[in-house]
């Protein structure tokens, strides 16, 4: 009995052999801190989105005059045809995934800024950087909220329980103060791109993702009282960092070879776990979504989602060699494979040929893919730049930056695999294409906006360039850009107008969302 007695008291006042997640000490290692700070940027990776599909294009391009919703038909992915007609429901399965995804994002860097923040078992600059890391994930996360809905509820701590159906909804001006805040203390504690691990944000990302909340700002709410010489500066600053250029040949740049390359400043990183459909996988679903379906000749593989539109076709200047490379056509070769593209009622008779993955990458599970996601390329910098330069009087570095974008474009070859069975880049002659831009005045800044949407389509811009810069109800009102038959576009800027907080578009709060978070819900929904 003695021996029974010792036994059970040893075994009883043993130290605990781990440590809980919510406690200090398990922060206090660098090991669970770095997995902590590993969780966040999962978060943002889910472009299958929490309950539904949720790519950045469906709201940035296919709610432009830059691209159809595409796939079957109209009903295919209908929540994403609503977003574009603004006849969404506040069950809209993309809108609310966004929500979903993006403030499971910020729960995990307050999470992990809270942890790891007095932690001291580990050198300063590496507990810096972490909390740097996860600042930049909270701030990325709340830009994209508060573009999308407005005014939401704003944390900087974990939940608590007894927050639960007790939040209110903070203004615009205090969201962007807090990103722009989180931003600027991510920019001081990363390291620049040559000081931190591929993939991870940067010093340089902080400040290109500051400057292009300043310039919405400037555009959209003028919340702040912002000027474009704050715009200047900051990408000013990462431009004589060194740390980035253009791609000697952007016809690489949404290539595998391009990946994380000398002018990506942000990139979210995908890569094949073959975990199937799950939020847990550590691929990407956006490739066959956009994928070519392909015709009763021409077989395909993907849903045909996210068709360039005419109107974003008659935008390219004759000769451009970035229209062939943007928007694909029946019967065009792709690595080297002949493409199958349809024109319907709901298929503009384009693909998405920037971001068609090579189907030599193509995993097992079809929503598992090894391509990254181009968030913030050097190009659009170069842009944001002149756009400052010239609101700011310097029209001369307004027409060098939007000159570099172009000299780039007029030495880049045809895209991959032109040719068939060739999956390499062909040269081109494009010695005639894209003469400097010499213009001034209003002739100049209407040269840069076009060379920002011919360079950047399709890449989750769009609908944002048009809000901020008071084009966006004349854009809409086109014909052609993949909207219902019989529906016009004075039908759906006027559904629109029915949608707005204090003067801007949003977009419905998940009905779950307002009932069990107590929120207003916004206008129209």
């Amino acid at each position: 009995m003695l021996i029974a007695t010792a036994s059970c008291s040893s075994f009883l006042d043993r130290e605990p052999q781990g440590q809980a997640v919510d406690t200090p000490a398990y922060y206090d290692d660098v090991e669970n801190a770095q997995l902590a700070v590993n969780a966040c940027y999962q978060a943002i990776a889910q472009d299958q989105g929490v309950v539904a599909h949720m790519q950045e294009w469906m709201f940035g391009e296919v709610m432009s005059d830059n691209a159809w919703k595409g796939g079957s038909d109209f009903g295919d992915m209908q929540d994403v045809q609503m977003l574009k007609e603004w006849t969404a429901v506040n069950v809209n399965a993309t809108s609310h995934s966004a929500w979903k995804t993006y403030y499971q994002a910020i729960h995990r860097a307050n999470t992990a800024i809270k942890g790891i923040s007095p932690a001291t078992s580990f050198d300063e600059t590496t507990r810096d950087q972490l909390v740097g890391e996860a600042l930049f994930i909270r701030a990325y996360s709340y830009f994209y909220l508060v573009r999308l809905f407005g005014d939401v509820p704003l944390f900087t701590e974990p939940v608590s329980p007894d927050q639960i159906g007790n939040v209110g909804r903070s203004s615009v001006k205090d969201v962007l103060t807090q990103i722009e805040a989180d931003f600027s203390e991510a920019a001081d504690k990363l390291g620049n791109r040559s000081e931190m691990d591929l993939g991870r944000a940067t010093s340089g990302a902080a400040k290109a993702y500051l400057a292009r909340v300043i310039m919405y700002d400037i555009g959209i709410w003028n919340a702040n009282n912002h000027t474009w010489q704050e715009v200047f500066d900051l990408t000013n600053e990462v431009i004589a960092s060194s740390q980035y250029s253009l791609a000697f040949n952007l016809a690489e740049v949404f290539e595998i070879d391009g990946e994380n390359g000398v002018g990506s400043i942000f990139e979210v990183q995908h890569t094949t776990s073959n975990t199937g459909w799950a939020n847990q996988n550590t691929g990407s679903s956006s490739p066959i979504l956009t994928a070519p379906r392909g015709t009763g000749d021409i077989k395909g593989w993907g849903w045909g989602f996210l068709n360039p539109s005419q109107d974003l076709v008659d935008e390219f200047e004759a000769n451009d060699p970035r229209l062939e490379w943007t928007a694909g056509q029946d019967g065009q070769f792709a690595h080297g494979v002949a493409q199958g593209v349809s024109t319907s009622q709901f298929l503009s008779g384009y693909f998405p040929r920037k971001v068609l993955m090579d189907q030599a990458l193509r995993p097992n599970e079809q929503s598992d893919n090894p391509q990254n996601q181009r968030k913030f390329r050097y190009a659009d910098l170069l842009l944001m730049n002149a756009e400052a330069a010239y609101h700011t009087g310097n029209e001369s570095m307004a027409r060098q930056r939007v000159n570099e974008v172009r000299d780039r474009a007029r030495k880049m070859t045809y895209p991959k695999g032109w040719n068939e069975s060739d999956n390499t880049y062909s040269d081109r002659d494009n010695s005639a294409a894209l003469p400097e831009v010499t213009a001034s005045g209003n002739l100049l800044i209407e040269a840069i906006l076009h060379e920002r949407r011919v360079e950047l389509s399709l890449e989750g811009l769009r609908f944002w360039d048009l809000l901020r810069t008071g084009q966006l109800e004349t854009a809409l009102q086109k014909d052609n850009i993949g909207y219902r038959e019989d529906l016009t576009g004075a039908t759906v800027v006027s559904n629109m107008e029915g949608k707005k907080l204090n003067g801007i578009p949003v977009l419905p709060i998940p009905a779950a969302e307002v009932a069990s978070f107590g929120l207003s819900q916004n206008p129209g929904y």
